[in-house]
C-alpha cells in the first residue's frame, strides 16, 4: 500500500522547509536510509532519508518548493501501484494534518484537550487564517479577552532606485529568530576590558610547540575554553529559562558564531569543559570549514547553552549581540587593541579586548554574569589555567 513521506523536522526551529532537489526520480526504487531528497532547512541544506522501501511513485512537492513540517512530500509504493485517487479519510487517532495553519500553543493546547482542530479549518484568526490560542479558548468555551486592533505602522518607504531582492531562507528565518529574541527576550549588556598580554604569548608560545603537527590555536579557541570553564563554574549562570521554569546545564555546549555569504550559522562545540585546548581548536576549525562548504549535520547546529560571536578579526571593537533562545547568554568579542593603562602606579601599553556579555534577564541576575565574566577574564589573563 502507498505510504507518504513526509517533510521532516530537521531543526529545533524548522516550521517547514524547502525542497532543495530530489536525487530520486519518480519510478526509482527507494529503500529505507537512502538519500532521497536534499532539504533546505531554517539553518542549513540537509540530506532527507527514506524510511520507507518501495518504488518513489509521485513527487508531489518538487525542487523549490516549500512544504509546511510534516506535509507530505512525496509517494512512495509499489511498482505499478495507482495513485491518483483521493487519501484515505483521516480517523480520529490520525495525526492533524501539518498543512492546517495553527500556532504552536494552539497545537499543544488542543493535544492536551483531546481537540480536533480541524473544526477550526478556515476559521483561524491569526495571520493568513493561522489558528491562535483564541481561537482554541473559544472552542473550549473559555473567556476570550478582546484584542484592540494593531495600529498599522507608517509604511516604509524604500529609495525608488534601490534594487529589491528577494532575502534567502536562511536570511528570512535569521530576520524572524532574531525580531522574536529582541522583542521577548529581556536583553541586559555587561562590557569588561581584558588584558590579552599573557594570554597572546601563551597562544604564540603553544602554536610554536604544536607547529610539528599542524595544529593552530586561535584566539578565539581560547575565549571558546575560558567560557567553558566558566559555565562550569557558574551554574546560577549557565541554565535557561524555559516555560517558567529554570533548566540546569550539565554541559557547556558553546556555539560559535560563523559568518556565510548570505547570513550566518552558529555549530555547536559539545562539553567544551571537557575537552583539551588542542581538541577545541581542532573541532572549531572543523567546524568552520564545513559550515561554510554546506556540510554540516543537523545534530552539530542544536544544542546550544551559550554562544560567542567574535568580529575582533574585522576591527570591530564593541558590540552587543543578541540572545538565540533559549541560551542564557552570548558574548560578543572585539579586537584586541593596544590601550595606555595604568599598572602599578605607572602608565605602560597593554594589548586590551573589550566583551560585552548579553544576558536574559530571566534566567540570571547582573550579579550572575558579572561574576561569570569576571571568570572569563581570570581563564584568559592566566592562560596557564586553560590546560591545567
Amino acid at each position: 500500500m502507498a505510504e507518504e513521506l513526509v517533510m521532516p523536522r530537521l531543526s529545533d526551529t524548522m516550521e517547514r522547509g524547502t525542497v532543495a532537489r530530489w536525487l530520486k526520480r519518480e519510478g526509482d526504487e527507494v529503500h529505507a536510509g537512502d538519500v532521497v531528497a536534499e532539504i533546505e532547512t531554517d539553518k542549513a541544506t540537509m540530506e532527507y532519508q527514506s524510511d520507507l522501501d518501495g518504488v518513489l511513485l509521485k513527487i508531489l512537492v518538487g525542487a523549490g518548493e516549500v512544504a509546511e513540517l510534516g506535509a507530505p512530500i512525496a509517494i512512495v509504493g509499489a511498482a505499478g501501484e495507482d495513485v491518483a485517487g483521493p487519501p484515505p479519510p483521516a480517523t480520529a487517532s490520525s495525526a492533524l494534518p501539518a498543512a492546517l495553519k495553527a500556532s504552536p500553543v494552539a497545537r499543544r493546547i488542543a493535544e492536551e484537550k483531546g481537540l480536533d482542530l480541524r473544526q477550526l479549518a478556515g476559521r483561524g484568526t491569526g495571520p493568513d487564517g493561522r489558528i491562535v490560542r483564541a481561537d482554541v479558548d473559544r472552542l473550549l468555551g473559555r473567556p476570550v479577552l478582546p484584542v484592540p486592533p494593531p495600529q498599522a505602522p507608517p509604511p516604509v518607504m524604500a529609495p525608488a532606485d534601490a534594487e529589491v531582492v528577494e532575502p534567502s531562507r536562511m536570511q528570512q528565518v535569521i530576520a524572524r529568530r532574531m525580531t522574536e529574541a529582541k522583542a521577548t527576550v529581556p536583553h541586559f549588556y555587561l562590557t569588561a576590558e581584558i588584558d590579552m598580554g599573557r594570554a597572546m604569548e601563551f597562544r604564540g608560545e603553544l602554536n610554536e610547540a604544536l607547529a610539528a603537527e599542524g595544529v593552530k590555536v586561535s584566539v578565539n579557541d581560547l575565549i571558546v575554553r575560558a567560557c567553558g570553564l566558566a559555565l562550569r563554574e557558574h551554574p546560577q549562570f549557565h541554565r535557561s529559562y524555559i516555560d517558567g521554569k529554570l533548566h540546569y546545564h550539565p554541559s557547556a555546549n558553546i556555539g560559535v558564531a560563523v559568518a556565510l555569504e548570505d547570513g550566518l550559522i552558529v555549530p555547536v562545540v559539545r562539553g567544551v569543559e571537557a575537552k583539551t585546548l588542542r581538541q577545541v581548536a581542532a573541532e572549531t576549525r572543523d567546524l568552520a570549514q564545513r559550515a561554510r562548504d554546506g556540510q554540516l549535520k543537523q545534530p552539530e547546529l542544536e544544542g546550544a547553552t551559550f554562544s560567542v560571536s567574535n568580529l575582533g578579526m574585522l576591527g570591530v571593537t564593541h558590540f552587543a549581540a543578541i540572545i538565540n533562545p533559549p541560551e542564557p547568554g552570548i558574548l560578543a568579542v572585539g579586537a584586541t587593541v593596544e590601550r595606555a593603562v595604568p599598572r602599578d602606579g605607572e602608565v605602560v601599553i597593554r594589548p586590551i579586548m573589550a566583551v560585552t556579555l548579553s544576558v536574559d534577564h530571566r534566567a540570571s541576575s547582573g550579579a550572575d554574569g558579572a561574576r561569570f565574566l569576571q571568570s572569563v577574564a581570570r581563564y584568559l589573563e592566566a592562560p596557564i589555567l586553560l590546560v591545567a
